[in-house]
């Protein structure tokens, strides 16, 4: 049995999310997953619209397993029925995604993530946590306006960080190694990512080099260690059992 203990106080801690395929090109995807989390990745969310749901499956037990050494979390992005197949932790929902019966699609502690783009959808109860962006870059199927940084200032305002009653979000869209320090100055102190990691040599490093800036900036904020004590004071706990080889 594997003990999953306090989501919410996970969430609320964590501070580097990855977003990832399941690499089907490369061939390496337990690797490179053991690799992203020993390096500091708190969430790990496998997305990708090209797989198929056995295929989504193992990549998925493949990084509980691994998510499973380092008490990190695991993400099914973007697909409910994948999310339901897996009894996730998590299910990750883009901003165009319908939520209605969303929550049935993850177990009965699960918690639910959704992307915004709009100042309007900051403060709507909709999620567990938000994706705030796209910060740098955008996908152009998707046809989004970018924010930029000023969501990130507006998300930082109406959800402060350091306070457990508002909503935890990342910042996300085209975040890497040589722009995050200007994320963390407009406000935000968690970050999501995807070829700054998966596209790196060496993903460890990369995450780690990613997860500094984060932490250093969580730990100038005098408030924050007061805010972390009392997220992991609390949360939900669960059992499961852990079929990944």
């Amino acid at each position: 049995m594997t003990a999953l203990m306090g989501l919410t106080g996970r969430l609320r801690v964590a501070k580097l999310h990855l977003i990832t395929d399941v690499r089907s090109e490369q061939g390496d995807f337990r690797d490179f997953v053991v690799a992203a989390l020993r390096g500091g990745v708190d969430m790990l969310q496998v997305r990708d619209a090209r797989a198929g749901e056995d295929e989504l499956l193992e990549a998925l037990e493949i990084a509980r397993s691994a998510a499973n050494q380092v008490n990190a979390t695991v993400v099914v992005g973007r697909n409910a029925a994948v999310a339901r197949r897996f009894e996730a932790d998590v299910l990750h929902l883009g901003a165009s995604d319908q939520t209605e019966g969303a929550r049935t699609a993850v177990h009965a502690y699960g918690l639910l993530g959704r992307s915004v783009h709009d100042v309007e959808d900051l403060t709507a109860p909709q999620a567990d946590y938000l994706f705030v962006g796209p910060v740098f870059d955008a996908d152009p199927t998707d046809e989004l306006q970018m924010p930029g940084l000023e969501l990130v200032r507006r998300a930082a305002e109406l959800q402060p960080v350091d306070d457990r009653q508002a909503t935890p979000w990342f910042a996300v869209g085209g975040i890497t190694a040589k722009n995050i320090e200007q994320v963390v100055e407009a406000g935000a102190l968690r970050a999501a990512v995807s070829s700054a990691i998966t596209a790196a040599d060496d993903p460890e490093t990369a995450a780690a080099g990613l997860k500094l800036v984060l932490q250093q900036a969580w730990d100038a904020n005098p408030a924050m260690e007061s805010y972390a004590i009392g997220s992991l004071g609390g949360g939900n706990a669960r059992l499961l059992t852990d079929t990944a080889e």
